[in-house]
């Protein structure tokens, strides 16, 4: 009884570690959106970031704003999750979430783009019209930010993650695609699936079939989502010649990953054979 106590606050004092500063986050993510809540805050805002995208190359902005596209961060995710599998499930059911209540409050909401109510911004890329709030990119990079914070005690990997996802949010508005109210609320939106799949969902160890057919079939859906959706930057090259290296370099470590399992394997099996 007492190893049971004594496992059991071990466990507790590490998810307290875990999360640590994460209500910090959401509260400042809160205080922004009551701040951009008002209008004319949230178009000063926009015109002061947006006005940005003037003094810097334009595939830049729109190479960082991709990495809040779906295709191009499930690469770098699929990447994560060869290192680390007992986070599948857990990914799996905040992109799940994160597909539920974002297009849902989009839908609701239909607030226009700020091409549809400003008649001088910079655009880059596709110019959008509708379905603004809140920002989709936006959600999708704080979610996986979200993930590594509540998963892992190196803090400079917690905040570098979160410093990307404020990145990728910042870039929304320099393309032109998002108000500030719309990437704030796509943060909170993103860090509130994570949170509430890593509350829901333990980590769990699946067997080696079980991992490849999970890492595979996210491959799947990856690149059927590439092939049958377009490009944002279509006329920025560099943009999907990234994605594709992405999308290589993750079925690289997926192959990679089975070979080495299939090769542990019937080492393993020689051993017991000839020990």
């Amino acid at each position: 009884m007492p190893a049971f106590k004594q496992i059991n606050k071990r466990s507790i004092d590490k998810t307290n570690s875990l999360m640590s500063g994460f209500p910090i986050i959401l509260c400042i993510l809160f205080l922004l959106h009551l701040f951009t809540l008002n209008q004319a805050s949230n178009y000063l805002i926009f015109h002061g970031i947006n006005e940005m995208s003037n003094y810097m190359p334009n595939w830049i902005s729109a190479l960082v704003s991709d990495f809040g596209n779906g295709i191009t961060l499930g690469a770098l995710i699929l990447c994560y999750l060869v290192k680390r599998p007992e986070l599948i499930c857990r990914v799996l059911l905040a992109a799940l979430l994160s597909l539920i209540f974002v297009p849902l409050l989009k839908q609701y909401f239909d607030a226009p783009r700020p091409a549809v109510i400003l008649e001088h911004l910079n655009v880059i890329g596709e110019a959008r019209h509708k379905h603004s709030f809140p920002s989709g990119h936006s959600a999708t990079a704080f979610l996986f930010a979200g993930l590594i914070y509540l998963s892992n005690q190196q803090a400079f990997l917690r905040m570098s993650m979160i410093f990307m996802a404020t990145l990728v949010g910042i870039s929304r508005i320099l393309v032109g695609a998002h108000w500030p109210a719309d990437v704030v609320m796509g943060a909170i939106v993103g860090l509130s699936c994570a949170y509430a799949a890593s509350h829901i969902c333990p980590l769990i160890r699946l067997t080696f079939r079980k991992r490849l057919l999970a890492y595979l079939l996210f491959f799947s859906a990856l690149v059927s989502s590439e092939l049958h959706t377009g490009y944002d930057f279509s006329d920025i090259s560099i943009v999907q010649y990234v994605r594709w290296g992405l999308l290589t370099l993750s079925i690289a470590a997926v192959l990679m990953f089975a070979m080495r399992e299939t090769m542990a394997s019937i080492t393993a099996k020689r051993q017991r054979l000839h020990p």
